[in-house]
């Protein structure tokens, strides 16, 4: 990668570079310090020498902080668009049947309250992009700033979308269970009456 290769690139330039200009200022310093009758000439080539060594180590930095940036930026967008995709494919895992009876309708619901533990594992994802997102719109303007914000906002309304949806399949699915156990007391309670009504028939009648 680009800024790990410019990383050691740094580390090895500044490690050798500082060895080297040291070695020089101690030779630039034993000069003067003999009474050299350049004495004026090599304190000015010093001096010119640490500047150009420190105009060099602040390129350094820059061009590192820029890759850093470029690094951070890429990994936003990455993200992003991997958040966004698994979304977008529990969205699509929804079911829609309810179930026919009241043992499929309340296998229907276990499966949904696994469903809904799955997509909140993905709301640490959701919410990290949503951070990253707020923080760099901070470091960029003009269209960059307008992009990482239509991927935040692409990923922020995915997210609402399958979460009410999620919810919604989990009301109509506690309705439905609902229905299934009224009908089946009713069923029960039918039966029961109809067996009340056996008993008093069968009873033999007075003459």
């Amino acid at each position: 990668m680009l800024r790990d290769k410019f990383r050691e690139f740094s580390r090895d330039t500044s490690s050798i570079g500082q060895e080297r200009v040291d070695g020089v200022n101690g030779l630039a310093d034993a000069l003067i310090a003999a009474g050299h009758s350049e004495n004026a000439t090599v304190a000015e080539w010093k001096d010119g020498l640490n500047e150009a060594w420190a105009d060099l180590l602040e390129l350094i930095d820059t061009r590192s902080q820029m890759l850093a940036a470029s690094y951070e930026l890429h990994r936003f967008y990455h993200d992003a668009r991997e958040t966004l995709a698994q979304v977008q494919h529990k969205q699509k895992q929804l079911p829609d049947e309810v179930g026919r009876d009241l043992n499929t309708a309340e296998a229907m619901q276990r499966m949904h309250t696994a469903y809904e533990h799955d997509i909140q594992a993905l709301s640490a994802q959701v919410r990290q992009v949503q951070e990253d997102a707020a923080r760099l719109e901070k470091a960029y303007a003009g269209e960059k700033a307008a992009d990482i914000r239509r991927h935040e906002q692409a990923v922020s309304e995915a997210w609402a979308e399958l979460r009410g949806s999620s919810q919604g399949r989990r009301r109509l699915l506690l309705d439905t269970v609902d229905k299934f156990r009224f009908l089946r007391a009713v069923r029960d309670l039918l039966l029961w009456m109809d067996g009340v009504r056996l008993q008093i028939e069968g009873q033999e009648h007075p003459r």
